[in-house]
């Protein structure tokens, strides 16, 4: 089994921002408030790079004619 994960803008900033939201709960003991609220913005930055590629793979296919 192969595994293939390339490294891009958008999963480097939600590494950085999941990571940053939780130093500042631990440092200010606020009990995993602020991971929390970071994290609907970790999944949008993922899931929304993730379809905007599978979009350009599918328009692109269309443009060669290829179904």
């Amino acid at each position: 089994m192969k595994f293939n994960i390339i490294l891009s803008w958008s999963k480097v900033m939600a590494l950085v921002i999941t990571l940053i939201a939780a130093a500042i709960d631990f440092k200010m003991k606020l009990n995993g408030t602020v991971f929390m609220f970071s994290l609907p913005f970790v999944v949008f930055l993922l899931t929304g790079k993730q379809f905007i590629d599978w979009r350009k793979n599918t328009d692109e296919i269309k443009a060669n004619g290829k179904k």
